[in-house]
């Protein structure tokens, strides 16, 4: 399976973070890793009033789009439940 391009992982994390509800105001990806496959992104939440502000998120990118997207979501989840 080929590895999702960056742009198409900063999509997905934006639609991820719409799904949780969330504000984005900005998100970038960056590779990782000796071949790539793990991308670190930063996902900004607009007129957050409370930390974390900026979440980041790693993840593989060599899964379908469907469950990076879930991925994402869930990890995501965790970081807004741990600043709460």
């Amino acid at each position: 399976m080929a590895d999702v391009n960056l742009s198409e992982v900063v999509r997905i994390a934006r639609d991820a973070a719409r799904q949780q509800s969330l504000p984005v105001e900005g998100a970038g990806a960056v590779a990782g890793g000796a071949d790539g496959r793990y991308v670190e992104i930063l996902v900004s939440i607009d007129g957050c009033a409370s930390e974390p502000c900026q979440v980041e998120v790693g993840v593989f990118r060599d899964v379908p789009e469907a469950r990076l997207r879930q991925e994402i979501g869930a990890r995501l989840r965790q970081h807004i439940l741990k600043g709460a």
